[in-house]
């Protein structure tokens, strides 16, 4: 009878370990801003070399559209949005254990045909009848479509240019427009990782857009009850926040608001 009882007090100290690592040993779901598209590859990649048993699944989308997934239920461990507002909005709703926090702070250009007066011109090359067409990201889910609006705004070109606008579903997907089809567009300054070679000549294709002419693109996150049991995550947020991680960031295009 004694033996028996030890035998079942190993056994449910072993179902009890095994429960215990199951939140562990589940991939890190992230969800992520459109314009961390760009980058996010490149942090993965360092990422998985220094930790390669762990396991992070990636699910890109507009910020808006990611907040209002969180808001309907859906399971995440961590929310990497464009800007500190939704993350908010979801902490006040109790759907993240913790406050938004910040981890980059984005940078908005803008592209366009080549020419050589746009280093000269800047914004002002848009009110050309050469441009046809503005690709900016929808204003009502991404934060970097608000910024460019309200770069148009700001430069007195709003008026001028805005039936040339046309509404991408992100700041990512604009990348095809300003590309494939020749538009004028507003990117996030990590895109130029993305645009061919032959692209990428600041002044003649595009230009860094004065960060006076729009509200400073404050990148947070937040972390959900489940994510702060995953180590998949932790490690993840850890990195993002680490001297590594933040000079990836700043090698494409960020501007770090973190002290490692």
């Amino acid at each position: 009878m004694h033996t028996l009882f030890i035998i079942l007090i190993f056994l449910l100290f072993q179902s009890t370990l095994l429960s215990a690592e199951k939140p562990y040993k589940k991939p890190a779901i992230i969800y992520a801003a459109g314009n961390l598209k760009f980058v996010f590859p490149q942090i993965l990649k360092v990422f998985y070399n220094k930790y390669p048993d762990t396991r992070v699944h990636i699910q890109y989308g507009a910020s808006g559209s990611l907040t209002e997934s969180i808001m309907d239920g859906r399971d995440y461990d961590i929310f990497f949005s464009a800007n500190i507002n939704y993350p908010k909005n979801i902490y006040k709703t109790k759907k993240s254990a913790t406050k938004a926090k910040l981890y980059t702070q984005g940078v908005l250009i803008l592209f366009t045909p080549p020419n050589s007066l746009l280093s000269k011109q800047k914004i002002q090359l848009l009110n050309s009848q050469n441009i046809k067409n503005i690709t900016i990201a929808n204003t009502l889910t991404s934060p970097y479509g608000l910024a460019s609006i309200e770069v148009l705004k700001n430069s007195k070109s709003f008026e001028k240019n805005k039936n040339k606008i046309t509404y991408s579903v992100d700041v990512a997907t604009a990348i095809d427009n300003v590309i494939w089809r020749g538009d004028a567009g507003f990117l996030s300054k990590s895109a130029l990782y993305m645009i061919p070679k032959d692209r990428k000549k600041e002044g003649t294709d595009w230009i860094e857009i004065d960060q006076k002419l729009y509200t400073p693109i404050r990148q947070a996150y937040v972390i959900s009850k489940d994510g702060l049991k995953n180590n998949n995550a932790t490690k993840f947020l850890n990195f993002i926040k680490s001297k590594t991680g933040q000079k990836i960031f700043k090698e494409n295009g960020y501007k770090n608001i973190l002290t490692p």
